[in-house]
């Protein structure tokens, strides 16, 4: 550890200095890398307190290697592979690429050099290792995440001969090169001779070892490049510097022969890695007498051992494990392990800032030492002021802001005011504590004060402390505060630097409202003025910030895992608990990475001593549970002992300051502990004055509670919070209340059905199950309203047995409180046969629609709105089921009775509403679309197309082409013109109306998913079969996703692909043939005119007999009822035009030629 006698204390070299690994080429003799990096790995984990296998991504900073020393770059680095795991790999590498040459020559017949080796094998086997690893190997080198470690590899450009670094990351000064993973190893390995030239966009690479085989220096300059891109000084920067070679080549003349010279004696000259360490150990021999640089390179035993002998293993580990063993080795391993061992963080971007600052702060310290020392004239008068309450956190985790906050110390001429602002427990006060301990160091003649303002006594007690330290004896005797006094002190030139804390300044009240001793305003009034002086505020409000006039405003965020994990090693008294990841993740997650609520956690399992496994059961318990273990107290040196320490109670002041500056602010907070605490849609939130609404919301805000996005539309309530809001209301009795207030709101205040609105109502929903959650024991008009409509909306959503399970409770409350025949437990009933409906239970459905058609015609008689509306649902749940798929086993005549019901009821509501409403009433024209999908159930394709083809165009004007019901009418007209085998047509249709019609439903509605397997069915039949099968597959896809693999219309499309591809089955024996019943389905997928035949005759099945010549003969004939057709056309001919064009879709239809196809129909 590198101590200075001058009291700076430590430097943050030894904490939080470079550590770099550079890695030479050299094919199988890569293995002797590896064996090196092991033997150092495995003795810096046994040095580590919890002895836990480290990998060498979590202790360097940056990795670089060149040819084979890249392949092992990108596994340690990119794809952070442990050693063993490493080693394993690249043995498997070594030995599928070199098992076998393709060419014993390098050059061919016309002097051309060509490759040795397969590269497509080379390619292969590294695409193996990634995906081994868990990555795709098309996946970006550098795909823009952070990772544990940097990474880069040396590649050469085969047109300028330059060195090209491929990267995992950003350099801020440098161009990319957008490799992929799998293209960065390949690049850096391409040996001349030994595997072709390498492709990257318009780049072209080879081996990267021709010039860099050795990659100190190239690793040198990109840590320059991303570390100190200014200053260029990287050396006061670097803590580690390791480099491992590949073994030191034997030492031989040039040879004479021209072949031999070109392929071994110009390859030594052009990578001469010994070279190259001599230069850089020249550069760095300071850094090396202190052990700060580490080359490794097996001396003896790798010189005859070729770059592709990779039977030579257990000689290359024999060698290494020799050269290890050896006791200047041995000496150096230690000193390395020593040096890496005290590295505790990865090194921050600023870490060059840091330094600098470090060796400022040594020189002054070195200033003022001799300015005490005895051998001057100088005397050290009287000791700096202290003032601070709580020993220094000896497990303080270093967090970035830390070091921004203290550059802004003493660094500009004027008077510095920093508010540090986060959510209760985030650490404002153990971050303000290290720096208060770290200003100590910087600044020795810098006095300090912290001032808690926890109430106004405290406060006074502080200052009253402060001025017994400065040396004022007695306030004014004219009755001056002693605040007073204070500030005029610090204000004065002569008082020299200091820093005065304000923790916990939450209450704004204390800065605003005049003081009862004082006769001047708040607190405010009682600040200093000094040039030389620092005062920083911790507050949860960010409006006390914004009061107080700072000059700089950091907000705490959140701790990441990383830091949050540290928290937790450093508390834990059983570091051995860490060694469960899974659930070491979970409780930091649970706890939402809190640094308070980790301490809390922590305490309870150190004092039960308990596992963190143990301790995850209990959070996912009960809420209750949750509140509980979250009230525990415990045990904490860095906070007040007037301030209670568990989680659930460190925002009851902060609860207490909202209810008292906005009521409505308060009634938010607690509306958003009835719901869900992600994504509350502001529109959810009780009704009030759009003003007032932005106030309390901001307050919120401010405090840490919410976070607002999506436009200041939604927001996410912090998990604990919550918590400790519900537990709040539970202590006064309010809790309860709240959950039924919640309840009534939600269902009079939930979003309308609109096919537009879409994202509201989803939005809603989550809340919407929260709420009916917490509220499962009332049986009240409210709760019955809200399960139905979330019922509503799920079946809309295709979530239909979900919807089931919220209708059903519905309707047991409806029927209970106000009878079966009430208006609501009616529209519940219908509600219920949509769902069942959806599940493919359509004799259930249908039961249900007959009975809700029942009541409604003895309540309201044939001639209403409410029962015409249910005759058109009961008339397409008719159609559905006499058009059912086959698995129904409906005879022939049933399914053409059940056509018959539906048109006899959609003929009654369509004259119904035309009559009462009109022609452009929504309902008169979802009754035409029904009666025309009834037409095509019947096989009545003439009058059928006849209607849709004007309607789709009337619909397009009137609703526009985005409507649903415009994109269900294309897809009516797409399935006429698969019936009349106009398959082209038909595939335009459907594909409009799938794109359109996901705007408004989503990719995933069941309309969607049927509408693109008749389209892959489209394609099938037109013999296009590689797209018809990725489409249904596709299908099949979201089916299982929306409704599970054992859904009806799931198997059916599974049979398609089954049907589709086992074109080996089609030709069985006779026998078998006809006993297998999918042989004739098979059969017809094959051979596309025997279904184009079948379709005819199965449309033909449908019609009625009609007796001919005397009744000697019954043939089927197809229906025509012109007066209906008339109708319609009269009704849609009497429409307006406006609004829309037509589409392009529609045009192509109207134009075709509708008489070409009509001797099929």
């Amino acid at each position: 550890m590198m101590m200075n006698n001058d009291s700076s204390g430590p430097s943050p070299l030894d904490a939080n200095g470079l550590c770099l690994l550079s890695l030479d080429g050299g094919g199988v003799r890569g293995l002797s890398t590896l064996y090196i990096l092991r033997d150092i790995m495995a003795q810096l984990s046994h040095e580590r307190d919890d002895g836990k296998p480290l990998k060498p991504c979590d202790v360097f900073d940056l990795i670089g290697g060149t040819s084979t020393g890249g392949l092992i770059a990108i596994m340690l680095g990119r794809l952070e592979m442990g050693i063993d795991e490493c080693i394993s790999a690249y043995s498997e590498l070594m030995h599928s690429i070199f098992g076998e040459k393709t060419n014993n020559l390098p050059i061919d017949w016309a002097g051309n050099i060509r490759a040795q080796y397969d590269s497509k094998k080379l390619k292969s086997a590294i695409e193996h290792v990634i995906e081994r690893a868990g990555v795709a190997p098309d996946e970006l080198m550098n795909n823009g995440q952070a990772r544990r470690c940097r990474a880069f590899v040396c590649a050469t450009s085969k047109d300028t001969l330059q060195i090209a670094r491929l990267r995992s990351y950003n350099v801020s000064n440098e161009d990319a090169i957008p490799a992929t993973i799998c293209e960065a190893a390949l690049a850096t390995s391409a040996a001349t001779g030994f595997f072709d030239v390498v492709s990257i966009g318009d780049y072209q690479f080879v081996d990267g070892a021709f010039g860099a085989n050795n990659p100190v220096e190239e690793l040198e300059e990109e840590a320059s490049d991303i570390w100190c891109t200014v200053s260029r000084e990287l050396k006061p920067l670097v803590k580690c510097f390791l480099s491992i070679g590949t073994g030191s080549p034997e030492k031989v003349p040039i040879d004479d022969k021209i072949f031999n010279f070109l392929s071994k004696t110009l390859v030594r000259m052009a990578t001469r890695p010994e070279s190259t360490e001599r230069r850089f150990m020249a550069r760095w021999t300071n850094e090396l007498r202190e052990k700060r640089i580490f080359r490794f390179n097996v001396e003896q035993g790798l010189h005859n051992v070729r770059m592709t002998d990779y039977q030579k293993r257990s000689l290359i580990e024999s060698a290494t494990h020799d050269y290890l063993h050896h006791s200047t080795q041995k000496n150096r391993v230690r000193d390395c392990v020593m040096n890496l061992m005290s590295k505790e963080e990865k090194t921050d971007l600023n870490f060059d800032i840091v330094m600098r600052e470090h060796e400022d702060q040594v020189r002054r310290n070195r200033v003022i030492n001799n300015m005490h020392s005895s051998e001057t004239p100088f005397s050290r008068s009287k000791e700096p002021c202290w003032i601070v309450p709580f020993e220094r956190n000896p497990h303080f985790v270093d967090r970035e802001l830390l070091g921004k906050i203290k550059r802004k110390l003493f660094a500009s001429r004027r008077m510095e005011r920093i508010a540090i602002f986060g959510l209760g427990g985030v650490g404002k006060t153990q971050i303000s504590l290290e720096l208060v301990f770290q200003a100590k160091e910087m600044y020795p003649d810098c006095a300090i004060f912290w001032v808690p303002v926890v109430d106004m006594e405290s406060v006074q007690q502080s200052y009253q402390q402060i001025a017994s330290q400065l040396g004022i004896a007695n306030p004014d005797p004219a009755g001056e505060d002693v605040k007073r006094a204070v500030q005029k002190h610090l204000s004065r030139p002569q008082s020299g630097r200091w820093l005065l804390i304000f923790d916990n300044a939450d209450d704004i009240s204390m800065w605003t409202e005049a003081l009862p001793d004082s006769k001047s305003g708040g607190l405010r009034d009682f600040l200093p003025q000094s040039e030389q002086g620092v005062v920083i505020f911790t507050t949860r409000n960010n409006k006390v910030a914004q009061y107080l006039r700072s000059t700089e405003i950091i907000e705490i965020p959140e701790m990441d895992e990383h830091k949050a994990t540290k928290v937790l090693k450093n508390l834990l008294v059983n570091k051995s608990l860490l060694n469960d990841q899974e659930s070491t993740r979970k409780l930091l997650e649970r706890l939402t990475f809190l640094p308070l609520a980790i301490v809390q956690a922590v305490s309870f399992i150190n004092e039960n001593m308990m596992s963190i496994s143990s301790y995850v059961q209990l959070l996912d318990g009960q809420a209750q549970d949750m509140i509980d273990l979250l009230s525990q107290e415990f045990e904490d040196e860095g906070r007040y002992k007037s301030i209670r320490n568990p989680v659930a109670a460190t925002w009851l002041t902060s609860f207490d300051q909202i209810r008292r500056l906005n009521t409505l602010a308060f009634d938010y907070l607690a509306f958003m502990a009835c719901v869900n605490p992600k994504d509350i849609p502001i529109s959810l939130l009780p009704i009030a004055a759009p003003v007032e609404r932005e106030k309390a919301i901001g307050l919120l805000i401010s405090y840490s509670f919410v976070r607002s996005h999506h436009a200041g539309s939604r927001l996410d309530m912090h998990r604990l919070v919550q918590l400790a809001t519900a537990n709040w209301l539970k202590s006064v009795n309010s809790l309860e209340s709240w959950h039924l207030y919640a309840l009534g709101h939600a269902s009079r205040h939930y979003p309308q059905w609109d096919a537009t609105r879409r994202s509201e109502w989803r939005a809603a929903l989550p809340h919407a199950l929260q709420v009916l959650r917490l509220t499962s024991n009332s049986a009240t008009p409210e709760r019955a309203l809200l399960l139905s409509t979330v019922g509503f909306c799920k079946s809309v959503d295709g979530r239909h047995k979900e919807a089931l399970e919220v209708l059903l409770p519905a309707r047991e409350i409806w029927d209970t409180m106000f009878g079966r025949d009430d208006p609501r437990s009616i529209k519940t009933l219908a509600l219920l046969g949509f769902a069942y409906r959806g599940l493919g239970d359509f004799d259930k459905a249908v039961e249900l629609l007959e009975e809700v058609l029942e009541r409604h015609m003895c309540q309201f008689g044939l001639d209403s709105d409410e029962t015409n509306g249910t005759m058109s649902a009961l008339a397409s749940m008719y159609r559905i089921r006499g058009d059912g798929p086959k698995s129904l086993e409906l005879t022939i005549q049933s399914s053409i009775q059940d056509l018959q019901k539906a048109e006899h009821l959609e003929i009654q509501a369509f004259r119904y509403y035309l009559r009462t409403m009109g022609p452009e009433s929504p309902y008169t024209l979802c009754a035409i679309f029904g009666l025309t999908r009834t037409y095509i159930a019947q096989g009545r394709l003439t009058d059928a197309e006849e209607v849709a083809q004007h309607f789709l165009a009337i619909q397009t004007r009137v609703l526009g082409p985005d409507d649903i019901c415009t994109t269900s009418s294309m897809t009516a007209l797409a399935d006429i013109y698969m019936q009349r085998w106009r398959l082209k047509d038909a595939e335009i249709l459907y594909g409009a109306s799938i794109e359109r019609a996901k705007k408004s439903l989503g990719p995933e509605h069941p309309i969607i998913l049927r509408d693109m397997k008749e389209m892959a069915r489209a394609l099938k039949l037109q013999k296009r079969h590689s797209e018809a099968l990725f489409l249904i597959t596709e299908c099949v896809r979201l089916q299982e996703t929306l409704h599970g693999a054992s859904h009806y219309t799931t198997i059916a499309s599974l049979d398609c692909i089954k049907d589709w591809t086992n074109h080996n089955l089609l030709w069985s024996s006779k026998l078998t043939f006809a006993l297998d019943r999918n042989a004739a389905t098979r059969f017809r997928n094959y051979f596309t005119a025997v279904e184009r035949s079948r379709m005819m005759l199965e449309r033909r099945r449908k019609y009625p007999r009609v007796k001919i010549l005397g009744g000697l003969y019954s043939v089927r004939r197809e229906p025509k009822d012109r007066t209906i057709i008339r109708e319609i056309k009269d009704a849609v001919d009497a429409m307006p035009i406006q609004g829309h064009g037509l589409s392009d879709e529609v045009t192509l239809v109207e134009s075709s030629d509708v008489k070409k196809s009509s001797n099929i129909g």
